[in-house]
């Protein structure tokens, strides 16, 4: 005989269903909330898996041979011209780089949109051009660097990350910082002491956007330039307007923000989700590591070196040994990180040098044996 369920039964049975729902909304709800205040939205998954990639420090100045290694560290601004800078562009050869990167088994390539000091851009940028005066192809190149670099890296099955400096960069360019409203009170030598006006800080995001939507998903994420941990702190225009920025083009981008002060730090927590990592010097490859320089608040650990024996992307010799690169590859990895390395290349083609190149290859084949890949 089949028992007929009274009203009050079947009620009791829907509000057990319903605070079982709940609990697992709840819950659900919970970890998100938790996940997204110790790290950003972005999926670092891929990078995790792919375990290393290589940067590239394609600005105007190193492309000269200036930098912090070298005496002067900066060029005369007369030396940088348009006409030279959009054939330096023009002739940066991206099938065969990312015929280089492949044969690497590089996962990724962060590669320079722009210079932190004088704000050349690889790249047209109508907002740019229209805040600072520049006629496009002016100080913006030409050629879409980033766009044929990254149809050429994803034909190869290698990701594309920007580092880009416009949140905060370009101070020795008068013109340029006029344009961008950072014309308050001096900020320091690397912009580094007093944010962004509410308005540089705007005209700012509106560059970053115009990138952002034109690449959309062809690039895999950011690696912010000198940013300060209270640089957009504020609203409108702040560190959620950021991500909003460049996740509402990506879902899926990652974002890193360099902060000098401590390489592996959070700069906003729930809008970072790796370490810039970044160096300056030859480094001690046994202490960079995750476990002796840990990330904070559960980002991913990144550290970012220079192979070459100058400094980012200049050198005529290797600094490390093969062995001391894959030890340092590997126990980052053992340890939950992912490194960057970057060797010197040729300023006309684009090209990773020869002696760099071969010990890249060698690297990355002792790691793919040992199962970093």
């Amino acid at each position: 005989m089949r028992l007929k369920k009274s009203p009050a039964f079947r009620f009791g049975l829907f509000m057990r269903a319903a605070r079982i729902l709940w609990v697992l909304i709840a819950t659900a709800s919970h970890l998100f909330c938790q996940r997204s205040a110790i790290a950003g939205a972005g999926d670092t998954s891929w990078m995790l898996k792919a375990k290393y990639g290589i940067f590239m420090h394609y600005q105007y100045r190193i492309l000269l041979g200036y930098s912090f290694a070298t005496k002067p560290s900066f060029p005369d601004p007369l030396q940088m011209t348009a006409a030279q800078w959009n054939q330096f562009v023009d002739g940066f050869d991206v099938k065969e780089f990312a015929h280089q990167m492949a044969e690497a088994n590089a996962g990724w390539v962060i590669f320079c949109v722009d210079d932190c000091y004088f704000g050349w851009q690889c790249a047209p940028n109508q907002a740019f051009s229209d805040y600072t005066g520049y006629v496009p192809g002016e100080k913006c190149s030409r050629r879409d660097l980033i766009l044929d670099l990254a149809d050429a890296l994803n034909a190869k099955g290698v990701k594309l990350i920007c580092y880009s400096a416009v949140l905060n960069g370009y101070m020795k360019e008068p013109k340029v910082s006029a344009g961008l409203k950072d014309d308050g009170p001096p900020r320091g030598e690397y912009n580094d002491r007093i944010p962004p006006s509410a308005e540089s800080r705007k005209r700012r995001l509106e560059v970053l956007k115009e990138y952002c939507l034109r690449y959309q998903d062809k690039i895999a994420g950011w690696w912010f330039d000198i940013t300060g941990v209270d640089f957009y702190k504020d609203e409108p225009n702040g560190w959620w307007m950021i991500s909003s920025t460049v996740r509402t083009a990506n879902p899926a981008s990652v974002i890193a923000f360099s902060y000098g002060h401590n390489m592996q730090t959070c700069v906003r927590q729930g809008v970072d989700d790796y370490t810039a990592g970044d160096t300056w010097s030859k480094q001690d490859l046994k202490r960079l590591t995750p476990n002796r320089l840990p990330a904070q608040q559960g980002i991913l650990w990144h550290g970012k070196i220079y192979c070459g024996n100058v400094y980012h992307g200049q050198g005529d010799a290797n600094q490390f040994t093969d062995q001391e690169l894959i030890d340092w590859i590997n126990t980052c990895n053992s340890q939950g990180g992912v490194c960057t390395l970057d060797w010197p290349f040729d300023p006309k083609t684009g090209l990773l040098k020869d002696f760099g190149f071969d010990q890249l290859k060698r690297v990355a084949q002792a790691t793919k044996a040992m199962g970093a890949r």
